[in-house]
């Protein structure tokens, strides 16, 4: 593993999310400067510029028909794009306040948002349109996560719960016992049996995602955990950090294995490639990390 990243790319402002093109060849990247940058791997050459939202956008996501990208921004929109020309397909509104999360299910015909409203809206992607509002939360939704099966939608944020919703019924499930600060980010763990959730109290939680049962808590960052992710072998859990660091913990042993440090302010997303060779990292620097894990 190399502990510097292997290219840098930038925008011209903070970077809120990055994510992997399924087949590992682009690597799309949101922005606070209201543009989505597609990047040809492993070039890092920029090879398209998303423009349409109004506000920074907090999360970008390929759908597994490798032709699709989602994106969702603090404008209350979700848009969809077509990867091969940059054309914007759709447009859809539905939050009240700044949304500032969203989640597409494995085989991408929905996504789930969340927002400062307190609300998570689930989205038909497929028929461009809106499903339905979970209501439960008492304060602002920090993150979401699609469970590997698509079964289950989890969320959390400022009310200090991890909440678990039927994804199929459109209802809630349970919540787990409270963190002691607001949560910022979630992550199943590729076989779907873990849920790790990391606070602004600088603490990851690793839970069995049925019972709720803590397995595991992991500490070291000296920030705010921002992001997570989980290897796709299951064997590795990366960990986003406002203290400019990313960890790799393992899984099985909660050990702290590697510190990677290359961002000069605080990280906000980090995401595996699909064949788990690759690292990206976004954070408030104005950049997008790739790091090389081989």
């Amino acid at each position: 593993m190399k502990t510097t990243p292997v290219l840098s790319l930038h925008h011209n402002n903070a970077v809120y999310s990055v994510a992997f093109s399924v087949d590992g060849k682009q690597l799309a990247s949101g922005s606070l400067d209201k543009s989505i940058k597609l990047w040809d791997l492993p070039s890092g050459t920029e090879r398209l510029q998303l423009k349409g939202h109004r506000e920074a956008i907090c999360a970008v996501r390929f759908l597994p028909d490798e032709t699709t990208l989602l994106s969702a921004s603090l404008d209350k929109t979700l848009r969809v794009w077509d990867v091969a020309s940059g054309k914007l397909e759709a447009t859809m509104p539905g939050h009240q306040t700044y949304l500032t999360c969203m989640a597409s299910s494995p085989n991408g015909s929905r996504a789930a948002s969340g927002a400062h409203d307190k609300d998570i809206i689930v989205w038909d992607i497929d028929n461009r349109s809106q499903l339905s509002v979970l209501k439960g939360h008492t304060d602002f939704i920090n993150c979401a996560a699609y469970s590997p099966d698509g079964k289950t939608i989890a969320s959390a944020g400022h009310d200090l719960l991890v909440r678990l919703w039927d994804a199929e019924q459109l209802k809630p499930l349970r919540n787990f016992d409270p963190h002691e600060a607001p949560i910022q980010s979630l992550a199943f763990s590729p076989d779907g049996k873990l849920l790790a959730a990391g606070d602004d109290d600088r603490k990851i939680v690793l839970r069995n995602s049925e019972s709720g049962e803590t397995i595991k808590t992991l500490e070291g960052h000296t920030g705010s955990v921002k992001s997570l992710a989980f290897s796709p072998d299951g064997k590795w859990l990366a960990s986003g950090s406002s203290d400019t660091t990313i960890r790799i913990h393992e899984v099985a042993t909660g050990k702290h294995l590697h510190t990677l440090k290359g961002h000069k302010n605080s990280i906000y997303c980090v995401t595996f490639s699909a064949d788990g060779k690759w690292l990206a990292s976004s954070g408030f620097s104005r950049t997008a990390h790739v790091w090389d894990l081989s």
